[in-house]
């Protein structure tokens, strides 16, 4: 037995293949803890001596360790390279040789997947030759920019203008015992609040109108101030806002506009387009009137030498003259809506305002024209129509006219009906002054302005 264990262990090829089989198979934990191949059972009472192998041959020394996974992919030395080498001559397993233990650690054994190597870098496109396909490369690979026409007025500026700032100055009241108080004692109270509700309205009046726009007042039955007001509130606009305002007499049944503010030129809406040569403001401004206030007035035919009706066509040319030269044009309509010149400026205003008296005959005849104007597809101009209740009349009406005003708020927006009071200035049919107008009246008026102006920058305007 003992010369058989020589032999076999003292053999080249089985030193070789040995020393290969175990190297390969056990891993180096196990191979340095286990005991030294050959060795008897620990059964066995007395294990037999063991031999001392040669030296390994240079082809056993050459052979590399055997290659385990790294256990961190940044420790390089770990990584071997794979050297090819003959395979082994197997011994024939005679039972004098111990089959190699498994390892219990079996998860040391199982091939680690490697890391993914580094991502190539992607090479830059070859320079374009032509300066559109270089545009084309420069939109494709940025994302598309707002342009300043889809912002519109979002910018950051535009919203500064409606943050309120307090002055370190007070403004010193200009009416009432806060006035006299600051003249006698210089003692400055600031504004009262009712000053401060009149400088909001001038607020509200100020906005810019795009383009010329346009306002009709109208009224079904007569003599319910349609005229006065629209005097009236062509000259509290012309007053506060400070720019071109027109009025015109569209009423086909002999209007007394011009009377009514002021007849300075004999000149009709007639003359006017019977001009050919009409380029500059001044030649419109031959044939205005103008009153105190700088409201402009062009008057209608008289109604004796008129050789026919006002109609829309007359309408429509005098707008499509005037509204480059005027930044608000009013019309002072008939009362009738089936008129053609009703007609023709219902297609063109952006504003309406519908005049009753304080009366149940003059509030059924605004209702019916509310009516009309919703059946007749005027719907989204009744939403920007204002009703003005207009007392004619001293004294108290038959009518609850706080009442009619929840009626009337119904059908069109809130804080668009007014009441005006019975005014003695406009009683008296003469010419139509702003300063002599009552404080009262007045100041409806401004809010009347204030109400039509809010729809000044609206969208859906005509």
């Amino acid at each position: 037995m003992s010369a058989d264990y020589d032999r076999l262990f003292h053999s080249p090829d089985a030193v070789r293949t040995a020393d290969e089989d175990s190297e390969r198979d056990i891993p180096p934990s196990v191979r340095d803890n286990a005991p030294p191949l050959g060795s008897p059972p620990a059964s066995e009472a007395t294990p037999p001596p063991i031999p001392v192998a040669p030296p390994r041959t240079q082809a056993a020394q050459q052979v590399p360790p055997p290659s385990w996974p790294a256990e961190t992919p940044g420790h390089a030395g770990n990584q071997h390279h794979a050297v090819h080498h003959p395979a082994p001559q197997r011994v024939p397993n005679n039972g004098m040789m111990r089959a190699p233990q498994a390892s219990p650690q079996g998860a040391r054994h199982e091939q680690r997947a490697a890391p993914p190597p580094p991502a190539r870098p992607i090479p830059a496109p070859p320079p374009s030759h032509s300066y559109a396909e270089s545009s084309d490369q420069r939109s494709a690979a940025q994302p598309p920019q707002p342009s300043a026409a889809s912002m519109g007025n979002h910018r950051a500026i535009d919203a500064l203008s409606h943050v309120g700032v307090r002055s370190a100055v007070k403004m010193p009241s200009q009416r009432g015992w806060r006035h006299w108080l600051y003249v006698t004692t210089r003692i400055n109270l600031g504004l009262s609040p009712d000053e401060v509700y009149e400088l909001d309205l001038f607020t509200r009046i100020r906005r810019n109108a795009r383009d010329s726009y346009q306002i009709g007042v109208f009224g079904l039955k007569g003599g319910v101030g349609k005229t006065a007001v629209t005097v009236a509130l062509g000259s509290a606009l012309s007053n506060i806002r400070g720019d071109r305002i027109l009025a015109i007499d569209a009423d086909p049944d002999g209007g007394n506009l011009a009377d009514r503010a002021g007849r300075q030129s004999a000149a009709t809406i007639a003359d006017l387009l019977s001009d050919q040569e009409l380029s500059r403001y001044n030649d419109i401004r031959a044939y205005t009137s103008m009153n105190s206030s700088n409201l402009e007035v062009l008057s209608s035919e008289e109604y004796s030498a008129a050789r026919r009706e006002f109609n829309d066509d007359d309408w429509r040319a005098a707008t499509e003259i005037v509204s480059r030269y005027y930044n608000l044009v009013l019309a002072d309509c008939g009362a009738g809506l089936f008129q053609p010149g009703a007609r023709g400026v219902l297609s063109t205003v952006s504003g309406l305002v519908i005049v009753a008296s304080a009366s149940i005959d003059g509030a059924r005849q605004a209702a019916i024209t509310m009516d009309w104007l919703r059946q007749n597809g005027y719907q989204d101009l009744l939403g920007r129509s204002c009703v003005v209740i207009n007392h004619v009349t001293p004294g108290k009406p038959n009518i609850d006219v706080e009442d009619l005003v929840q009626q009337f708020e119904r059908h069109v927006p809130a804080g668009r009906v007014i009441v005006l009071p019975w005014d003695k200035h406009i009683a008296a049919g003469t010419e139509i002054q702003l300063g002599l107008l009552g404080k009262a009246f007045r100041r409806r008026v401004v809010e009347l302005a204030a109400a039509l102006s809010d729809d000044f920058d609206r969208l859906e305007r005509r």
